[in-house]
């Protein structure tokens, strides 16, 4: 172990001795073991990212943001309309006109709740659950959990060092398809919002969500099916649960006062997975998703639904406007006390 380390972490003693220097001793140990930490998480990552390359779903997903970067290449916005393939068609309306703000914050908002939020919040998301659900069921296998703990790393570590791989694999997708569908914005339809990129952080969120439910429920059970089916059906029950006391709100049941607060009260515990296209049109600067409706299509809806729309759109209004605190902050809690259950669950179970 002495020949290891660097000769400057000896002094000279007299006569042509050394002894070690303990600070410099210290210091060059604790230097390599960082090193080594860093290697072996890199490796996890790595070996995550090659899993999920080889469920093909990373390639589907590759696939489904090249197609929608094409659809969007066909499509062009100008200040009386909006033209499809190239000039093959054309929509008369004054509305997503890049040339003003009104316009620009509406394309922005229609990349945020018709692009964003359903190819890649919806479907997107679900496959991803699907590539990463098989991680820690087969690291958990006779032969590779025993490899893995032979290893100087604590148990602990290994399994937030996987953990964290399945988030860098979310991560890289999401990047590839708000990076591409922002230059796309930008270059084809002259609309640079910066803001959207936060579309990338967020969804990363949204996905950690859900992903320490399939890890808590991978690690109690050690399979895949069981992990991709109880993370889709806790989806569900988040989204019921967290969006009860907004549904009856715009539907004007707050005379219900029991329903009401115990609903309320309810929605607080689980996460808002259903706050993903709010946050990001606080961010990105864009109004509620009933704005993309254009004026003149609205007015032709009868009185009834359109003061439905206006109260829908004055509700949308006061959500994108709250701090975000509250969304991400109880939801961060939530992850964390599922988290912290899968890694005790990890850490003191019999391999």
């Amino acid at each position: 172990e002495l020949g290891r380390l660097h000769l400057a972490c000896w002094v000279p003693l007299g006569q042509g001795y050394l002894c070690p220097d303990p600070t410099k001793w210290r210091a060059g140990t604790s230097a390599r073991l960082d090193g080594e930490k860093t290697m072996q998480l890199w490796a996890l990552i790595v070996d995550g990212l090659r899993e999920s390359l080889d469920r093909k779903i990373f390639w589907v997903l590759v696939a489904i943001t090249l197609v929608v970067v094409a659809a969007m290449l066909c499509i062009g916005f100008e200040e009386d309309g909006i033209v499809i393939m190239f000039g093959a068609a054309k929509l008369d309306t004054d509305a997503f006109n890049p040339t003003t703000q009104v316009g620009r914050t509406q394309i922005v908002g229609a990349m945020i709740y018709l692009v964003m939020d359903i190819v890649l919040g919806w479907v997107g998301v679900i496959l991803m659950i699907v590539a990463t659900a098989g991680m820690f069921p087969s690291m958990l296998q006779r032969g590779a959990i025993d490899v893995l703990l032979a290893k100087p790393l604590s148990r602990a570590k290994l399994f937030l060092y996987k953990y964290l791989a399945g988030l860098v694999f979310v991560f890289v997708q999401a990047s590839l398809f708000i990076g591409l569908t922002f230059l796309v914005m930008g270059f084809r339809w002259h609309v640079w919002n910066f803001g959207y990129l936060m579309c990338i952080p967020l969804l990363v969120l949204l996905f950690s969500y859900l992903f320490c439910v399939s890890v808590l429920a991978a690690v109690r059970t050690g399979s895949t099916v069981a992990a991709v089916l109880i993370s889709v059906g806790a989806w569900v029950v988040f989204a019921v649960i967290s969006q009860a006391p907004d549904t009856f709100e715009v539907l004007g049941l707050q005379d219900r006062p029991v329903l009401f607060t115990t609903a309320r009260v309810m929605s607080w515990i689980p996460p808002k997975t259903g706050d993903l296209p709010i946050l990001a049109a606080r961010f990105a600067g864009a109004g509620p998703s009933t704005d993309l409706i254009p004026s003149e299509i609205a007015q032709a809806f009868p009185e009834a639904d359109r003061q439905r729309m206006d109260a829908a759109r004055q509700f949308e209004r006061q959500k994108i406007a709250a701090p975000p605190i509250y969304s991400i902050g109880s939801s961060l809690l939530f992850e964390a006390v599922v988290l912290t259950l899968a890694m005790v669950s990890f850490t003191r179970k019999d391999y």
